[in-house]
């Protein structure tokens, strides 16, 4: 670090020009580093050199839509900053260090840049057009857009970034990696084939290993005097809550097979203090009980249900989330189509298990017509995961026909499936799509 601060104006100044990528791209991250060097060693320099040399208090960059020369629109190298900005507004908070990090998530979730699976971009870069093909989702992207969203949960406590991390993790994260563990894709396509990544480093393997390390410090939080629950997930946690006690929280859950969670809790000695649920904005008539008796308090999707009382080693919470079927109503590209969703999954449709598809290519399948009303429950499916589940449901083959039952039998896995293609469909009557639950109203 003290070789890059001393070093640094020794940079000629048409360095980005002749290397074709700009600056802030080709030291991604660096500024987070320094920030945080500078908060472990009480030393100013490297704060000092992020505002002055870099400047990253007025970094004020538009979204750059397209591939342009020094690829200015490059979402992971983007977000990095954000991120630095972030960090940076925790120890002298001035508004302006927010613009960029606001800016990002309204095109994300008003303007069209964000995919279903929680993927973005085109190539790496910004892009809005919902194109599903190609290279979309760079992981390091969706490494990058998971800590932002972190950052914003811990900044302002709303559940809706714990909504978009959700949403992100389940699909286009572990879409990312091989059932095995094994390979790691570098782009996440909604349609087409997907490829792995043909060696074990660059960005996109190290940045998925690294994030996959961060997420169990994103299952729970402390918030105020309590302890907010944001990923729900098969774990155990103890924190020290501010009042001294030492508290074991547990879950026990097959989600996001089901919506069924039990929490249970074990304070060191009964205290007062408030436990926070995310209710996820998809969840409709959520059930919460304590100690078996039903909260007489509605919970409301998109929020944080607040459960404020003197707990005891043993108290438990038992949430149950109905998980139905919704059809999202396909955005721009995908327009006049839908996607299959339940709870966070997103669905796709491997044509390798269908023998009369097997040689269709992802856009021929998008063509194919579902039939709604054969949506039923769940079935259990490990070719993904264990425990995981699978859509089952009839639909018609490209054409006119919608006399019933349909002239193909489907089998819809869940988005992270390696040899998904497909993910938008057509149906009889649009009007059964739903708006996406993370879009609608922000």
């Amino acid at each position: 670090a003290d070789y890059i601060v001393r070093r640094w104006p020794e940079i000629p100044e048409d360095w980005g020009h002749k290397t074709g990528v700009a600056t802030h791209v080709a030291v991604t991250s660096l500024e987070r580093t320094l920030i945080t060097l500078a908060h472990q060693t009480g030393d100013r320099r490297y704060i000092d050199f992020c505002l002055k040399q870099r400047g990253l208090g007025d970094w004020n960059l538009g979204i750059v839509i397209g591939r342009r020369p020094l690829i200015e629109g490059h979402i992971y190298a983007y977000l990095a900053r954000c991120l630095a900005q972030l960090e940076l507004y925790r120890s002298q908070p001035d508004p302006k260090l927010l613009t960029q990090t606001d800016r990002a998530i309204d095109f994300m979730t008003r303007r069209d840049g964000l995919a279903i699976t929680g993927g973005c971009g085109q190539w790496e870069i910004w892009t809005d057009d919902q194109d599903g093909r190609g290279q979309l989702g760079e992981t390091c992207a969706t490494a990058y857009q998971i800590r932002i969203y972190d950052s914003l949960l811990r900044l302002r406590g709303e559940a809706f970034f714990g909504d978009l991390m959700e949403r992100t993790i389940y699909n286009a994260l572990f879409a990312a990696q091989s059932p095995d563990g094994r390979r790691i894709r570098y782009y996440c396509p909604l349609e087409g084939r997907r490829a792995y990544h043909p060696t074990d480093t660059y960005c996109c393997p190290c940045n998925y290993r690294r994030i996959v390390a961060e997420l169990p410090a994103m299952v729970y939080y402390r918030s105020g005097a309590g302890v907010a629950v944001n990923l729900y997930a098969e774990s155990e946690a103890k924190l020290d809550l501010p009042d001294g006690t030492s508290l074991r929280i547990r879950q026990k859950t097959d989600y996001p097979s089901s919506g069924r969670v039990q929490i249970v809790l074990q304070p060191s000695r009964p205290t007062r203090f408030p436990v926070l649920l995310r209710i996820p904005a998809w969840c409709k008539g959520p059930q919460v009980r304590v100690n078996g008796h039903e909260l007489e308090r509605a919970a409301r999707p998109g929020q944080f249900l607040s459960i404020q009382r003197e707990w005891k080693s043993g108290d438990r919470i038992d949430l149950d989330m109905p998980m139905r079927w919704r059809l999202i109503r396909g955005r721009k590209r995908q327009a006049g189509r839908v996607a299959v969703m339940r709870g966070p999954l997103v669905f796709c449709l491997n044509p390798s298990q269908h023998k009369e598809l097997s040689d269709w290519d992802g856009a021929d399948l998008g063509r194919i017509m579902l039939d709604p009303e054969s949506l039923g429950d769940p079935v259990p499916d490990s070719s993904v995961r264990p425990g995981g589940v699978a859509c089952r449901l009839q639909a018609w083959k490209p054409g006119y026909r919608v006399k019933r039952p349909g002239d193909l039998k489907l089998l819809l896995t869940e988005f992270p499936d390696p040899g998904g293609r497909a993910v938008y469909f057509r149906v009889p009557d649009l009007s059964v799509a739903v708006e996406d639950e993370l879009l609608a109203g922000r």
